[in-house]
């Protein structure tokens, strides 16, 4: 694997943290622009939901095992590259959606395509890590390629609600074509990772069987499980932060916006910091051993982090509480991807495949459970259930043998 397109991984590690920044800020366009689009087109916000739903989060949740798959047998740079331009696609194809009975069918289309692509994201990005970035800082890098899209979660309101307001809603999509485009010429331009698969390649039908064996890898399915209960956690902030500074805080719209953008800053600044930790703990207790620390660290502070956030009475230290709280969730994903891609050498896309499917159906449970859960939990209780969900995810830790040797 040591070719010269694998020697230099700080380019590698920009251009993956750049598509990971436009990834979330595509995915989070059309939040931006229902507001006005739904209206024009005769959509309700229920068919807007359903769309987000089915259309893209459902399609993306159960693509990430084949396309890590593909990213396996072809390669980071052609898989990759082709997911990225199909981001572009998709927006531009959201943006063209015409007013009448087809709206919602056509925009049903164009969300699960979007769904399809943005699927190869972290599983063929961290794929390109566990190959070209050295062991000694493999954790580091996938925590600052996941943690960079939390900055494009966060500054896609801020530079896309301007554009509508002053070009209309279709210009949210149009734009978010172009620069989908624009990133995918650069990866395949300037991505320091080999043209070809350097291996040689199995037959397809063996490499669909080895993804699907990897369901039952005993180590990956417990700690997918870990994460499966992680990213409920994390997507209980992502989705529903905003609804409990209104709801559960009082406060307005306006201000809810704003600081609503405090916890995904906060986590973009300082989860990569548990990368950095594991990777300097590995010269010490071996690699797996200092990211399950990390990890457990992390997932048990963020637990104790949300329970005090809930109980506090002044509102300000509450979000600077609860912003710290998703900072530590985010800084054990560094550790989760750099042990899932460790413990499966041969095949790290599909790994990271597995990995990210249990966590995406984590966050589909926890936001449809939240919801459920306000009314007779009220939002103190509510959060408390959630931190001990991470607390047992930290457990889980403990039950996997993170340095086995790698599996063929």
């Amino acid at each position: 694997m040591k070719t010269e397109d694998a020697r230099r991984p700080g380019l590698l590690m920009l251009l993956l943290s750049l598509v990971s920044l436009v990834g979330y800020a595509l995915r989070s366009n059309i939040t931006i622009a229902q507001e006005t689009m739904a209206p024009e087109l005769g959509l309700t916000m229920a068919d807007m939901g359903s769309i987000s739903a089915w259309g893209f989060q459902l399609v993306y949740a159960l693509f990430q095992l084949p396309v890590g798959i593909l990213g396996d047998r072809l390669g980071a740079r052609l898989i990759l590259g082709l997911a990225v331009a199909g981001w572009g696609i998709a927006s531009f194809l959201s943006g063209l959606v015409g007013v009448g009975a087809a709206a919602f069918v056509t925009l049903l289309a164009a969300r699960a395509l979007l769904g399809v692509t943005q699927a190869a994201t972290f599983p063929v990005g961290s794929m390109a890590i566990s190959q070209a970035i050295p062991p000694s800082r493999r954790t580091t890098a996938n925590s600052i390629f996941i943690a960079t899209s939390l900055l494009g979660s966060a500054l896609a309101p801020l530079t896309l609600a301007p554009l509508m307001v002053k070009a209309g809603w279709r210009s949210v999509f149009m734009a978010s074509g172009v620069v989908g485009l624009l990133m995918s010429a650069a990866w395949f331009l300037f991505a320091p990772v080999p043209r070809q698969r350097p291996q040689r390649l199995n037959s397809l039908g063996a490499e669909i069987r080895i993804g699907l064996k990897l369901l039952f890898d005993r180590d990956l399915f417990l700690l997918s499980l870990a994460y499966f209960l992680h990213s409920a956690v994390f997507f209980v902030f992502i989705f529903w932060f905003f609804r409990y500074l209104t709801d559960g805080r009082g406060f307005s719209l306006l201000s809810s916006g704003v600081w609503g953008s405090v916890p995904p800053f906060t986590a973009f600044l300082l989860a990569p910091l548990g990368g950095f930790v594991a990777d300097r703990l590995a010269t010490r207790f071996g690699a797996g051993r200092g990211r399950r620390r990390v990890a457990m660290a992390c997932l048990i502070t963020a637990a104790s982090l949300v329970v005090i956030g809930a109980n506090l009475s002044n509102v300000y230290l509450a979000i600077g509480a609860l912003s710290l709280s998703v900072a530590c969730i985010n800084a054990a994903e560094g550790p989760f991807w750099a042990t899932a891609t460790s413990l499966v050498k041969d095949n790290p896309g599909a790994a990271g495949g597995v990995l990210n499917l249990m966590g995406n159906l984590g966050g589909v449970v926890s936001i449809w459970a939240v919801p459920r859960m306000r009314d007779p939990l009220g939002w103190t209780g509510l959060l408390g259930v959630w931190a001990g969900v991470s607390v047992v995810a930290a457990l889980l830790w403990l039950t996997v043998r993170v340095d086995r040797e790698p599996a063929a």
